[in-house]
């Protein structure tokens, strides 16, 4: 498959709004450096539609430019990315590339995590909040579903924190094929159950007793009432991809479902609600 690679010049202030926009239109691969971002799709999802709305995007960013697009073939996307995917210390894990020898340190869990196009290496803000509020809740024999799965980091985080089982599933097939690859590395791959397709992979039989999902808001409104539902009594929900500006209307759209806030966190713009959903 080829991908589209489009280059903006924009101030670093403003990347990561646009880079939430951008995944709204199906772009998961990102290089950002400080006044420039690269961004990748796959050249079937990228349009006259897509491209119009971006330069209408662009138009509201001070001084932001779209520089240029160009074909890309499909390649070793972990060449591109080698120097600029270092490992990094988040909560209780020690997230590195498998390029990397840096040792986890007395009390650190190990992720190993080679990212290819798919999204989530630990770098985005989204990944960090969840990675560090998987603090807060109990994961030991839990039955966990990862909603847009990306490398599978989530999920592969959890079953490493003591989960039964994980179900992962990502409507891109680089994802599915870059998280199962992550799983074998990880040694988790019998306890993690990667899906290409959205909810419909999803059986009416199963249930979840944690439920993640790192998307984006126009998806996450649509498969919260997926989501409460596929979720155990007293289960706990994480929903990120979110920017702090869309926190009203996802609270409302919580409002009419059997769930409990517990908490929202933040880094930078994005935010991150946990939930409880009602034992009755």
């Amino acid at each position: 498959m080829d991908y589209i690679k489009l280059v903006f010049k924009i101030d670093d202030r403003y990347q990561e709004p646009l880079i939430a926009e951008l995944m709204e239109m199906d772009f998961y691969g990102f290089e950002q450096f400080d006044d420039r971002l690269i961004a990748y799709v796959q050249k079937p999802r990228y349009n006259d539609s897509n491209r119009e709305k971006i330069e209408q995007l662009i138009g509201i960013y001070p001084d932001a430019e779209f520089i240029e697009t160009e074909d890309v073939e499909d390649r070793n996307w972990n060449e591109q990315w080698e120097q600029t995917i270092q490992p990094q210390v988040i909560g209780k894990f020690l997230v590195r590339p498998t390029w990397s020898t840096v040792s986890p340190s007395k009390g650190q869990t190990l992720l190993e995590i080679d990212p290819k196009m798919a999204f989530g290496t630990g770098y985005h803000a989204t990944t960090r909040l969840m990675l560090n509020r998987f603090s807060s809740i109990n994961f030991k024999d839990k039955f966990v579903l990862d909603a847009g799965t990306g490398t599978g980091i989530l999920a592969i985080a959890a079953i490493k924190l003591g989960a039964t089982y994980a179900v992962g599933f990502d409507v891109d097939s680089w994802s599915e094929i870059n998280a199962k690859e992550n799983a074998l590395i990880n040694e988790v791959n019998e306890k993690v159950d990667i899906r290409h397709g959205s909810v419909e992979t999803v059986s009416e039989r199963e249930q979840f007793d944690i439920t993640l999902a790192n998307i984006n808001r126009n998806v996450i409104l649509e498969i919260i009432p997926f989501l409460v539902k596929k979720t155990n009594p007293g289960g706990t929900i994480f929903l990120t991809g979110l920017l702090d500006t869309d926190e009203e209307v996802v609270t409302n759209a919580l409002n009419v479902q059997p769930v409990e806030i517990v908490k929202i966190t933040g880094e930078d713009e994005w935010i991150l609600f946990h939930l409880t959903k009602s034992e009755s």
